[in-house]
């Protein structure tokens, strides 16, 4: 009776180790990336959350008011995943539609 008293003991803490150190990780994420300013990587990915598109898309949906050729949004697009450059049509697009996407509080992750 005893030894099944010292195993729940001894479970029970395990488990509230492991949620009190869960909770310290989280609070140090939020600590760490709440309130710092979000990339142009960031808005990005946010415009294709909150469209239900893709990036891509938002890069082809950037370049309509642009003159910019399918060819020359794939070679870009693909420079964006390798290096995170944002060239200069989506920056523009993101810049336009900076305020819009802060208003909605949505978060990255």
């Amino acid at each position: 009776m005893l030894s099944r008293f010292i195993k729940k003991i001894g479970s029970l803490s395990a488990q509230t180790v492991a949620d009190e150190w869960l909770s310290r990780l989280y609070h140090r994420w939020k600590r760490r990336f709440n309130g710092q300013p979000i990339s142009m990587p960031g808005y990005i990915y946010m415009a294709a959350r909150i469209s239900g598109t893709s990036e891509y898309e938002v890069f082809c949906k950037a370049a309509e008011s642009w003159p910019v050729s399918d060819r020359k949004i794939e070679q870009d697009f693909k420079t964006y995943l390798l290096d995170q450059h944002v060239p200069y049509y989506v920056a523009d697009f993101i810049r336009k539609h900076q305020k819009y996407l802060d208003e909605l509080h949505i978060p990255l992750f």
